[in-house]
């Protein structure tokens, strides 16, 4: 490789030089370019590009931004990304990975223009990194200085076209559905390392061989778009509708979602589940006790979101539920040589490799400090720290998560350190604090304001231009390392946070999260009240939006009311909208409503007639509900989370059918389950009211 910067005096001769490096190593090079019009079509043109992206250029290849997710899954030679109008990460990241080796992936950028984006600023350094090259009309031009050995020898088995590791991961993916149940496989890799490819050759294989059912589940379709294009290609499948393809023999490849099929349960002879670590673990553990024979896939690093904290935490899960479980890592990229100075490039540029700091010992106090996000783009280290924070501590984390943490507006960053090492981190956002004309324009729909999240959905949602108008904070994220979880370092950062608001005399600090049992008890026991809660599971989480709220000073008018409408509403919803939810949600959603009245003598007269067996179920569901919904507004969470009283949420709340209540909870029957409810309200019912 070239070993030192060079001037730039003739751009088409190094573009011609860092081309001839690229076939000859089979590799892919980052390449900025900066200049007029003229000369970047002329610069385009030498790099020999099959597309350009851009919604400026024009000509019979280029793409607007907005179509750029199509090139997801296929294979490309040279292309020009132009930076210029805005910089999406996730779709650079995810068009870099179409770029076959030996070919350029040029970056078009403006060095002229003022950009106040930090983010940016940090990119245009990048241009620098011994990975890339900078092509500049005027100025200093420079070549990488990376070494990269000339390409030897072939990467693919010409007879299968397909690498060692995919060998390997095909074979595991066979022996999952021949061998013995229960015995899982997970194949791990970087992005480009063609496990979604493996995927799709195995299931072409095995439905050629046999008549079998083969579902495919992941956050999104387009994430097995590769997988389904090589089954099909493989195995001559035909297209059965956007989401099946099937063989000459009757077998089946089809998709459904992660909640669609823990919902529905269809039935399949094999399991594959791609990107595993966009799925939480709670919603991987019931796949593998509903499904016999799974193939879970991961990506360790990559735009998909970053999977290393998700591998340490499923393997941990794989060993108590399927002890015979196998790894199969896939190690050779598919599409480019090894030491790929693009795929370098984009690891510094955008932290894919970034590791958390362990500090030597863990018993020192541990100290609260805010962030300045302005010296963040100048501060590497520090920004390193806090973005494998967020890669250790959350199941899906993008390369736009490092743009929010350099640009995102109303930043708040308070991080928790142990010593000098950081081990925990809040990221919050101000929102609201809108004029009252925009606040109204918003809630009739005229208007949507980038960003105030929370905000705008407590105020779309009920109606209430108020919640606009006053100004509140919303917690993003906590990230707290593994080994220092459960000492309270979560509750710290919330508090600090609140202290904080105090002084700024900002009255509402919020959150909003996949509603879970262990969310719920984290954000209760600090004060966080119920305020919404989305009506649709989010299909890739398999869990409902809730948003919380807390007063810090004064209580704005409009708190009280947002929380009784929740309340309201959610005792009619759990009937239906919510008619799946677990028990123990309900029950720790229901328990302290302030909004649950009192039984009427006359009805709770009534539950106590059921509850000697003087009346039937039928004849009280109106009084037992009423009697119900206050006696978990009036118990703890612990004694809410008992099986019996989850039978009473099952079939009283949510109004689930005897035959399915009877099931769940082991029962004979309606006869038996009615019995078993009479005698559980017997027990819960004061003496005085079974006079």
């Amino acid at each position: 490789m070239i070993n030192e910067k060079t001037v730039n005096t003739y751009p088409l001769e190094l573009l011609q030089t860092l081309k001839h490096k690229a076939r000859s190593g089979f590799v892919r090079y980052p390449v900025f370019v900066s200049g007029d019009d003229a000369f970047l079509k002329s610069m385009i043109s030498a790099c020999d590009v099959d597309s350009v992206i851009s919604d400026v250029l024009e000509g019979d290849n280029v793409l607007p931004w907005n179509t750029a997710r199509q090139l997801l899954g296929q294979e490309t030679g040279a292309l020009a990304l132009d930076l210029r109008n805005g910089l999406d990460v996730d779709k650079l990241c995810a068009a870099a990975g179409c770029v076959k080796g030996g070919a350029l992936l040029a970056l078009i950028v403006d060095e002229n223009v003022l950009q106040e984006s930090r983010f940016y600023h940090r990119f245009l350094r990048f241009g620098q990194h011994p990975a890339a090259a900078f092509i500049r009309q005027r100025g200093e031009s420079s070549l990488p200085t990376m070494e990269v050995t000339e390409a030897k020898g072939e990467w693919m088995d010409k007879e299968t076209g397909t690498t060692l590791s995919q060998q390997s991961a095909i074979a595991a993916i066979e022996k999952v559905l021949r061998g013995h149940r229960r015995r899982p496989a997970l194949l791990v890799a970087d992005r480009g390392r063609g496990k979604s490819s493996a995927m799709g050759i195995a299931a072409a294989e095995v439905m050629s061989q046999s008549n079998k059912k083969i579902a495919v589940t992941s956050p999104r379709f387009s994430n097995v778009e590769t997988l389904f294009s090589h089954a099909a290609a493989r195995g001559l499948l035909s297209k059965n509708g956007r989401l099946s393809r099937i063989a000459d023999n009757g077998s089946e490849l089809f998709f459904v979602a992660p909640d669609a099929l823990l919902r529905d349960e269809p039935s399949c002879d094999l399991l594959l589940v791609d990107e595993a670590a966009a799925i939480p673990l709670p919603m991987l553990s019931k796949m593998l006790k509903v499904y016999s024979r799974i193939v879970f896939s991961s990506t360790e690093h990559g735009y998909e979101g970053t999977g290393r904290a998700f591998s340490t935490r499923f393997r941990a899960m794989l060993n108590e539920e399927a002890k015979g479980w196998r790894e199969v890592s896939l190690t050779e990229p598919v599409r480019w040589a090894d030491s790929d100075p693009l795929e370098a490039w984009l690891f510094s540029a955008f932290l894919f490799d970034a590791e958390p700091l362990t500090p030597k010992g863990s018993e020192a106090a541990i100290t609260i400090k805010a962030i300045d996000p302005k010296e963040l783009a100048n501060d590497e280290d520090t920004l390193k720290q806090l973005f494998s924070l967020l890669v250790t501590a959350h199941y899906q984390t993008s390369p736009n998560d490092l743009v929010q943490l350099l640009d995102g507006q109303g930043l708040r960053l308070l991080g928790a350190y142990c010593g000098q090492v950081l081990v925990g981190a809040l990221f919050a956002s101000k929102e609201g604090g809108f004029e009252r004309e925009l606040a109204q324009a918003v809630v009739e729909g005229r208007r949507r304001i980038k960003g105030h999240l929370l905000a705008q959905s407590l105020a779309t949602h009920t109606g209430n231009d108020a919640v606009l108008a006053d100004p509140l904070i919303r917690i993003v994220r906590i990230a707290v390392l593994p080994a220092f979880r459960n000492k309270g370092i979560g509750k710290q950062l919330v508090r600090a946070l609140e202290t904080s608001a105090d002084l700024e005399n900002i009255n509402v600090v919020g959150t909003s999260f996949g509603a879970n049992s262990e969310l719920w008890r984290f954000w209760s026991s600090l004060g966080y009240q119920p305020l919404r809660l989305g009506v649709q599971r989010d299909a890739a989480s398999g869990t409902y939006s809730l948003q919380l709220g807390k007063t810090i000073q004064r209580k704005p008018e409009w708190f009280d009311a947002l929380q009784a409408l929740f309340y309201l509403n959610l005792n009619y919803q759990v009937a239906e909208q919510f008619s799946d939810m677990e028990t123990e949600l309900v029950a720790a959603l229901l328990t302290d409503s302030n909004a649950a009245s009192s039984p009427s003598s006359v009805a709770l007269h009534q539950v106590s007639l059921f509850a000697q067996g003087n009346l039937g179920y039928d004849l009280v569901t109106g009084s037992l509900w009423q009697w119900f919904i206050h006696w978990l507004a009036a118990n703890s969470t612990q004694n809410a989370a008992d099986e019996m009283c989850s039978l009473m949420i099952a079939r009283l709340l949510q109004r689930q059918s005897w035959a399915n209540v009877a099931e769940k909870f082991g029962f004979r029957g309606r006869k038996d389950t009615e019995a078993a409810m009479r005698d559980w309200t017997r027990q819960q019912l004061p003496n005085k009211d079974m006079q």
